[in-house]
């Protein structure tokens, strides 16, 4: 085949505006489907995320559950009132017999009663009413500390809470920064296919003018059906990540939104040790070591005042109904004592339990802060790994886009091939991708260095 010889304007120039249009609206374009959807910004995806995520729900359920149950403790230091009551209809009749002279024998009146006497109960509705009033007096104690307890139950929960908040917003974060960088990535092939799709037409052109190869115009088919396939598998993937962001976010997955574009980060020089001390003062996970802790030693009081007896203030009311030998309402006031001086060392062993899981709990807590720093370390370190790899990806990325446009040159001066413009095109592309997985790379490790230092 012999090529012949075309002039500039007709063929490279519009390809030269066609690669710098690539290059311009890589990682910027809108995606299809979401031009009219209406924009997601961060903030405005944690503040939902915040209302509406359903573990974050639940935590709060259990911050009221526990609360629910110190309230419910502490009940336990007013009167506990008591009430009995049984009635009934006798199945048959049934008597008993008073001796002569049980109830004494007496000079001037003989025995009571003279002769024996039988009393027969009637077929008649009987009934019995008991009712009973105990305030608490040595138990008081035992009360005070199970209300101790059941408070450090609620700040352990609250504590809780908080850290499936801090997780939430940093699963946010995170899925936010990579449906960005997928969405930065449709956007590229995108602009990838355009591009490739208008070379396609241009090589046909040229081919039938005969000044460039078959082969030349079957590469370019086969790079731009490549380029297709890879644009569908990124579109899926991010329909697949909104609609995850979405359940993550407590709505409907098919909710439609777009993103923002993630802006380049500026850079912050950070204090290690400041960060450490931070990190101790406020991640949840070493308020609730510190409060298993305190709890294990209340645990160990409260075994300790089992050894109190129970002394409780008693009214009780007795009542008798339709029984006519016996009296028909007795009261008393006075005091009920219930004690257990002897259980063959239940309670000293149970103490010596509660003291070993109390040094556990202590033991745990100087591990969580040893943990706490040892995280703050590591992710100190991986986020200024991720800022040195950002940084040369973005030269790289700025290098591929120059040798392009002077590659794009030098095709245009005829001093370097069609095959060898197309592989710089794709090394453009990679550069691109590898960029937006820095940059994402970047964010997540922000994202992970302010859950490290306990940031909300």
């Amino acid at each position: 085949m012999t090529l012949k010889r075309v002039t500039c304007s007709s063929t490279v120039r519009p390809l030269i505006a066609l690669i710098t249009i690539h290059i311009c609206a890589s990682g910027q374009a809108a995606l299809p489907g979401s031009r009219d959807a209406p924009t997601l910004s961060l903030d405005q995806a944690l503040s939902i995320a915040i209302h509406n995520n359903r573990q974050l729900q639940i935590s709060g359920l259990d911050v009221v559950k526990a609360r629910e149950s110190l309230a419910e403790t502490r009940t336990n230091f007013f009167p506990q009132l008591n009430t009995f009551g049984l009635g009934g209809i006798p199945l048959e009749r049934f008597s008993f017999t008073i001796p002569a002279g049980v109830l004494g024998v007496y000079p001037a009146v003989g025995p009571i009663p003279a002769h024996n006497s039988t009393i027969t109960t009637p077929q008649r509705p009987t009934g019995l009413i008991n009712a009973s009033a105990d305030q608490p007096l040595t138990q008081l104690y035992k009360v005070e500390l199970a209300a101790r307890g059941a408070g450090i139950g609620v700040e352990l929960a609250s504590e809780a809470e908080r850290a499936q908040h801090q997780e939430t917003i940093w699963q946010v974060k995170n899925a936010y920064r990579q449906l960005a960088q997928t969405q930065a990535e449709v956007s590229s092939a995108e602009a990838a296919v355009k591009y490739l799709a208008e070379l396609s037409e241009l090589t046909d052109r040229n081919l039938a003018q005969q000044t460039v190869l078959l082969s030349d115009s079957l590469t370019v088919k086969a790079n731009l059906k490549q380029q297709r396939y890879l644009l569908l598998t990124l579109q899926d993937a991010f329909e697949v990540q909104k609609e995850s962001f979405n359940r993550l976010l407590g709505r409907d997955i098919h909710t439609a939104f777009s993103i923002e574009s993630q802006p380049p980060p500026e850079f912050v020089e950070l204090d290690l040790e400041a960060a450490r001390k931070q990190a101790l003062e406020q991640r949840p996970e070493i308020k609730e070591a510190r409060l298993q802790s305190e709890a294990a030693g209340v645990d160990v009081r409260r075994e300790k005042a089992e050894y109190i007896p129970d002394l409780s203030f008693r009214f009780s009311y007795l009542s008798f109904q339709n029984i006519a030998f016996l009296p028909r309402n007795a009261m008393s006031i006075g005091l009920a004592l219930s004690w257990q001086p002897f259980d063959w060392g239940y309670k000293k062993h149970k103490i010596g339990e509660l003291k070993a899981i109390t040094k556990q709990k202590a033991l745990s807590e100087e591990d969580t802060e040893q943990q706490i720093v040892l995280d703050v370390d590591q992710a100190y370190r991986k986020l200024n790994e991720s800022r040195m790899l950002l940084e040369a990806d973005a030269d790289s990325r700025k290098a591929a886009q120059q040798k392009l446009k002077e590659m794009t040159y030098s095709y245009e001066q005829k001093a370097t091939l069609l095959s060898n413009l197309l592989e710089q095109q794709s090394a453009v592309s990679k550069a691109e991708t590898e960029y937006q997985h820095a940059l994402a790379s970047f964010w997540t490790a922000k994202a992970d260095f302010e859950r490290a230092i306990g940031e909300d």
